[in-house]
């Protein structure tokens, strides 16, 4: 592959909308211990819009200042390796695609005096932020990515690249599934053990059916509960979910329940014959919701916050009786790491996810900007991608496929 000397990237020089620029930069070659990979397909994710919005104040900014040395952003995406430095021989293979996990365990290796405090300090840094990121055509990837596993083999070669795009939003959802624990006995005379996620044939009730909520019902599934109910005001939404899983339930023999909040506990006495659910899954940051979840919860019960309320809002209150006498339980999670990626990147391959009905958006690297735009305004029920190889407007789409991704890349 001829590598040029200049690409385009977009960029933060600043802080605020105003300062996303569209340039075109040189194309980085690798040091012995980088990588240089091209950028197949990236997504834009609201996290964008927080970093543009606060600059170097930014947790995972750390004081870096994008008007001095300006970002390119982009943190989930599908890159292929075109360029090994010498002392990654043995571990990335040119040609070979990689999903990219943003979120690094590590400390910085470059560029210490551009952190607060000489980057003393710091444990995590991330790709799209102070690394650099996928909203290019090219992107270096530094030693830090790479030895903390950050560059996820993708094991199909048939995956669409905007499916590998999309596995680092997926797997923070498969994440935080996985964060949850139920304490089980066979019988009252065999020991206690953990199981690790949701109850299988337990009922799961999933708060919220925006496009995040909705990947939690479809892994949600993977772990064969019984029932699957899904509280949800929206009517779009709520015919959304029923096309996107209705059949697919009823072929797993789960029972699927659309319902609104206000039907909410009667339709949870109906499904569970007044036992309450096992697990709830809150998809939204809703300080009332969070509360009132710890209310459909069984004996046993526990409670997900996926979605993260305001500051102001971080104070809640819980039935400690029903803690201790009904052993229900909360857990939470952010994020996902490298092995999260790797099993989404499996249930890809299996045909378990179908991620192109999560795509509201596509267009070719000019169109970046515009992206990020309507994300911040809340325009889009669904994930944009970006091919940074191609010129095209922004363009909104009822689903997306390998084949409209070829036929974009074609230029058709």
């Amino acid at each position: 592959m001829q590598i040029p000397d200049t690409m385009m990237a977009l960029q933060l020089t600043g802080v605020g909308m105003d300062t996303v620029e569209f340039r075109e930069v040189e194309v980085p070659r690798p040091d012995p211990d980088q990588v240089l990979c091209r950028v197949e397909c990236a997504a834009a994710c609201a996290s964008d819009n927080k970093i543009i919005d606060q600059g170097p104040e930014h947790s995972l900014m750390h004081g870096w200042d994008p008007a001095k040395w300006p970002v390119t952003l982009g943190h989930e995406g599908c890159v292929t390796a075109v360029e090994v430095g010498r002392n990654w021989e043995d571990k990335i293979r040119v040609g070979q695609r990689y999903a990219v996990q943003p979120a690094v365990p590590s400390a910085p290796s470059r560029y210490r005096n551009r952190y607060a405090n000489e980057g003393r300090g710091i444990r995590k840094i991330a790709v799209g932020y102070t690394l650099p990121g996928l909203f290019a055509q090219y992107v270096i990837i530094d030693p830090e990515v790479i030895a903390c596993s950050c560059l996820v083999p993708v094991p199909d070669g048939s995956l669409p690249h905007f499916a590998c795009a999309l596995s680092e939003p997926i797997s923070c959802v498969v994440a935080a599934q996985q964060h949850t624990t139920h304490v089980v006995k066979e019988s009252p005379d065999t020991p206690r053990r953990a199981h690790l996620g949701l109850l299988p044939g337990g009922t799961t009730l999933v708060l919220g059916a925006g496009p995040m909520g909705l990947w939690h019902v479809e892994i949600a599934m993977s772990y064969e509960p019984a029932a699957i109910i899904v509280s949800e005001p929206n009517d779009a939404r709520r015919e959304t979910a029923r096309r996107f899983f209705a059949t697919r339930a009823r072929q797993a023999g789960i029972e699927l329940v659309l319902t609104t909040p206000d039907a909410l506990e009667h339709v949870i006495a109906d499904v569970t014959g007044g036992r309450g659910v096992d697990d709830c899954i809150v998809a939204l940051g809703i300080k009332a919701v969070q509360e009132k979840s710890f209310d459909y919860l069984g004996v046993g019960g526990v409670t997900n916050f996926f979605g993260g309320v305001k500051a102001d809002d971080r104070m809640i209150s819980v039935d400690a009786r029903r803690i201790h006498y009904e052993s229900i339980s909360v857990v939470g999670s952010s994020g996902s790491d490298p092995s999260d990626i790797a099993e989404t990147l499996e249930l890809l391959a299996a045909r378990r996810i179908q991620p192109g009905n999560y795509v509201a958006a596509a267009g070719g690297l000019d169109a970046a900007r515009d992206l990020i735009e309507a994300v911040r305004a809340q325009r889009m029920e669904g994930k944009g991608v970006i091919y940074p190889h191609v010129r095209r407007p922004l363009a909104e789409v009822e689903s997306w496929s390998a084949q409209q991704e070829q036929e974009m890349l074609a230029g058709t």
